[in-house]
């Protein structure tokens, strides 16, 4: 059975398990890694046959014809991708040259089977936050980059653009939610520096979480890129801004919960998120209740 799990701007997670077979094919502008994660994968690729065990997998460069079959007790993970994760071994003197990879890979099958599901806890939402798909994007390419170009130091920006278990939980450390408190603990014990367009960055999603937000924005306040403003966001306040955004509007929810008659509905609206059941969810794994539940408490 061949599911396809999550579509993204420029990538696509596949998972086919239970027996599956398909048949000879290529993709004109994606690359294909095909990651068995149990059992073995029968793999042909350009007429040469690849006998693959968990934790061996394999890329297809465009334009490759490829297909594969597993048994009823084997899995993948597909990973189709347009745009190259830096690393590859490009031909500079040739303009549009694709990126070239090694043939086959080695990976850990339990690490992916881990960081899959959670990429897929975007799913349990009917309208994403544009925020949690930037993240998972930036969660995946930073995988492909580490697997296919030996990238280690991405290994801590996987870890923190996915940076929740599987039902997305954020981090407890967010709770307090307060931009001064935040600050106050970073610059004691001597004065540690706080880089000032990280400050900015903080200061600006304070005052405007409950609007849509996105990494580039924020990345360029930050002046730095994409990548590295994952990494140094995570590092000065042990979350990823969608965890960190999804805690302020959680905080605030509570404070409204408490102090006003609002409907749990407008209250929803109001902070930013996209329906009732989404801000359920997020309220339910940060506190452990439901808005009502809370409410009732009070």
């Amino acid at each position: 059975m061949m599911e396809l799990n999550m579509m993204l701007n420029g990538l696509e997670l596949w998972k086919a398990s239970g027996g599956f077979a398909n048949e000879p094919h290529v993709h004109d502008d994606w690359y294909q890694v095909t990651l068995p994660v149990r059992g073995e994968c029968h793999l042909v690729q350009e007429q040469q046959t690849y006998p693959l065990q968990a934790g061996l997998g394999i890329i297809a460069h465009p334009r490759m014809e490829h297909f594969f079959e597993i048994g009823s007790d084997s899995a993948v993970i597909v990973i189709k991708f347009r745009n190259p994760p830096e690393g590859g071994l490009r031909d500079s003197d040739r303009q549009g040259a694709q990126t070239e990879f090694r043939t086959t890979q080695t990976f850990d099958p339990a690490e992916i089977s881990r960081l899959f599901r959670g990429w897929n806890a975007i799913l349990l939402d009917d309208e994403p936050e544009p925020l949690h798909i930037q993240e998972t994007e930036l969660a995946v390419e930073s995988y492909l980059a580490r697997v296919l170009c030996g990238q280690q130091n991405r290994g801590s920006l996987t870890v923190a653009a996915a940076g929740m278990d599987a039902t997305g939980s954020a981090g407890a450390s967010l709770v307090s939610g307060q931009l001064q408190n935040l600050l106050q603990r970073t610059s004691s014990n001597g004065g540690a520096f706080i880089d000032p367009h990280l400050r900015r960055v903080l200061e600006y999603i304070h005052s405007d979480y409950t609007s849509p937000m996105d990494i580039e924005s924020m990345a360029a306040v930050a002046h730095q890129s994409r990548y590295h403003f994952m990494r140094s966001f995570k590092a000065l306040t042990g979350s990823t801004p969608y965890q960190y955004v999804l805690s302020l509007r959680v905080e605030e929810a509570t404070r409204r919960l408490r102090h006003t008659t609002d409907s749990v509905t407008t209250i929803s609206f109001g902070l930013g998120f996209s329906n009732v059941s989404q801000f359920y969810r997020a309220f339910q794994r940060v506190k452990g209740v439901t808005p009502m539940e809370y409410r009732n408490r009070m």
